[in-house]
């Protein structure tokens, strides 16, 4: 065997191990959904730019000058589409992590956005009349489109993973009454699972805000804990 027949095949071996991790296969699946959004993105950048121009498309001549018009439309298609890629990305694949790890409903895509939503800036600094102005409580679009791609996937695969593994604990499951529907009784059973993934990233973690409140909390917590393992010790006494 040649050089170039060992090298093919290596280099097939390592790209068919490659695309069967899970998360290669996440990431793949999602994008395959995403293609059709991709294409209408694209496709009305080049409308927008090759007709609909006023300078350097077909409007600028004379008789098709009345397409300049219907540009914002393009614009409008090219906002809703390419613009929020990014969110797109992370809610498939958190879905699709999930189907691959046993998950049959669609919040782990949900639970994808909230937790990439939680770590990205609110807050974005504008120049108004030769100003800083400070404007909060908002999502900047290099958060929405294809610029924070890497950091959607990245959190998006690490948010699922963490409601997996917490998913596999009996442990954190709130049991309820035989008397509660079920649909009610499944939410609160996996109630403390879906809130973990939020709480550990890092930006509530670092949060001047969450980290003192939650260090207020510690005593609170821990007598609740010291008083509801005197109130099991009495009734398993009686």
């Amino acid at each position: 065997m040649s050089f170039r027949d060992r090298l093919i095949d290596s280099l097939g071996a390592f790209a068919n191990k490659f695309n069967s991790y899970r998360y290669i296969m996440a990431i793949k699946a999602s994008f395959i959904t995403l293609m059709p959004v991709i294409i209408v993105g694209a496709f009305s950048v080049l409308i927008s730019n090759m007709v609909m121009d006023p300078k350097n498309g077909l409007a600028s001549f004379a008789m098709f000058s009345f397409l300049t018009d219907l540009k914002p439309i393009m614009s409008s298609i090219n906002y809703a589409t390419l613009s929020f890629l990014n969110i797109g990305a992370v809610f498939l694949i958190g879905i699709e992590l999930g189907k691959i790890n046993g998950s049959r409903s669609l919040f782990p895509g949900l639970l994808a956005v909230i937790c990439f939503i939680a770590v990205t800036p609110t807050t974005v600094e504008l120049m108004v009349n030769d100003q800083m102005q400070l404007v909060k409580d908002v999502l900047a679009k290099q958060f929405s489109d294809t610029r924070s791609l890497f950091l959607g996937m990245f959190i998006a695969i690490l948010s699922v993973e963490i409601y997996s593994r917490l998913e596999m604990l009996d442990r954190l499951k709130i049991k309820m009454p035989e008397s509660v529907p079920p649909n009610v009784s499944a939410s609160f059973s996996a109630l403390i699972r879906r809130l973990s993934p939020w709480w550990r990233s890092p930006r509530w973690a670092l949060s001047s805000t969450a980290l003192p409140a939650f260090i207020c909390m510690t005593p609170f917590i821990r007598w609740c804990s010291v008083r509801w393992r005197r109130w099991c010790r009495a009734c398993r006494g009686s």
